[in-house]
Formats: structure tokens, sequence, C-alpha cells
């Protein structure tokens, strides 16, 4: 009897350690969102006084992306080649990490930092428009914006990571009376990814660096309608993905490196 109540006492101990820990992770992140709250608040006041309107439906409190280290896909390659060049290509290595790519139609050369690049091709398509978009669509990058006038013209695209955009990674394509002619442009995999140590900047603070550079560098616009953190391709000592603000004004697209806290118009 003794030993059952025991146990009694202990079960309703540990009941009341956890039912204490509930109630001090439940404070923690109530604190937490007041103090992300008041940030929110202070951060539209700063823009009010600065005469820059901060659109009332962004998402202020969404999370940056990590940096990630990327590595080389040859295989990959390989399929972007032959779906651009009319099948099986013949691969040749030119030494200084860039591969060529050769069928009946032409050449596409591959360097390590993700670029390709074919000129002077003549590959048969049918429509471009659909070549395009078939093209685009297995290889990731967004829906193309087309300009075709009687089977000549060009594509372009930029290419989204799981639903993200990489913000200098996109593919141009160049044709002339249903012949691709040339194509420009860069692809990344996230495959063999690995997430770089190390935080990242807030969407508060990109935000309040923003305005910053705004008021210091005579920036003309006077409302920021969206902003998201996207990718940023880097490729100058090793292949990887930076994060980066990505601000829409109303007068130029502008992005802060969550790393250096740089910004830049595009």
């Amino acid at each position: 009897m003794e030993t059952y109540r025991l146990k009694n006492i202990a079960i309703v101990i540990l009941l009341l350690l956890n039912a204490c820990l509930l109630l001090m992770l439940g404070y923690q992140e109530l604190q937490s969102l007041q103090t992300r709250r008041r940030a929110e608040d202070q951060l539209r006041e700063l823009y009010q006084a600065g005469q820059l309107s901060l659109g009332e439906r962004l998402d202020l409190s969404q999370q940056p992306l990590d940096a990630l280290a990327l590595s080389r896909q040859a295989e990959t390659e390989r399929s972007i080649a032959a779906a651009l060049l009319g099948g099986e290509a013949v691969s040749t290595s030119q030494g200084g990490g860039i591969y060529s790519y050769k069928t009946e139609y032409g050449t596409i050369q591959f360097r390590a930092g993700g670029s390709f690049y074919g000129s002077r091709l003549d590959v048969p398509v049918g429509d471009p428009e659909e070549f395009s978009k078939e093209f685009c669509g297995r290889f990731g990058y967004e829906e193309p914006r087309i300009q075709l006038t009687d089977g000549g013209g060009s594509a372009y695209a930029g290419q989204l990571l799981g639903g993200v955009q990489v913000a200098n990674c996109a593919v141009e394509l160049y044709f002339e009376q249903g012949r691709l002619l040339s194509v420009a442009g860069a692809h990344v995999t996230l495959e063999d990814a690995a997430v770089e140590p190390g935080e990242q900047m807030s969407c508060i603070t990109a935000l309040v660096k923003f305005l910053d550079y705004r008021n210091t560098s005579g920036v003309v616009c006077s409302e920021v309608s969206d902003v998201r953190c996207v990718y940023q391709l880097q490729n100058a000592s090793a292949l990887r993905l930076a994060p980066a603000w990505r601000i829409e004004a109303d007068t130029y697209t502008y992005f802060v490196d969550c790393e250096t806290g740089e910004v830049y118009a595009h």
C-alpha cells in the first residue's frame, strides 16, 4: 500500500514538472512574440518618419534562408546539353573546369560556376514556344517570358530551387525560323548541397539597412510593396548559394546581402 502511494506521489511530481516546463516554454514564446511585434511596430514607425510606405501585408516575421555549398553535377549538365542540342552529346574537357558538349547541331560549354553558353547552334525545334516551356519546366526554371514572331525571337526564365528564386541564375534562348541558334544561362542543383554554418540577417534588419541606404544615397522611392528571401549564385572561390533579401520598391528591385548587409539595385 505504501509503495502504491509513493508511486502516485512520483507521478504527480512528474506531471507538475512537465506542467512547469510547458508554462516556461509558453512564457518564452510569448516574450519572443511580443519582442518581434515591438520590433515590427518600431520598423513601421521608422519608415513612416522617413516618408516611405511599408506594405501592410508584408510578412516581417519570415525567416532567412541558409547559405548552401553546392557541388557540380556532371549528369545534370549532360541532360541539359542533350535537351538543348536535340540528342546525346559527346563531352570533352577543355581544362580550367570547362566542359564542351557537342552534337551535329552545335556545341554548348559549361563552366564550373554553373554557367553555360552556346552560339552558332542550328537545332530544329519545331515550335519554339513549346520547346521553351518544356525545357524550363523540366529543369526547374520559371514560366518563360517569350517574345516570338514567325518562329523567331527569344525566351527568358529565372531558375527556382524548391520554390525559391535564384536571383542571378537564368536561361535565355534565341530562335530563328523554328531553330535554336544560341543559348546562354546558368543552372544549379541542390543535389549534395550542404548547409553552411552562420546566422543570417533577419527581415526586419534588412529593411532597416534598406531604409538607411535610401536615406543616405538619395534613392527616389516611396513604397516597399514586397520583401522575400532569395538565393544569389556565387562562384568566386567555390560554388555556393548566398541568401539575400529581395525588396520590391516602386522604382527598382533591391537586394540586401544577408551576410554583408550590402544593398544594391537590380
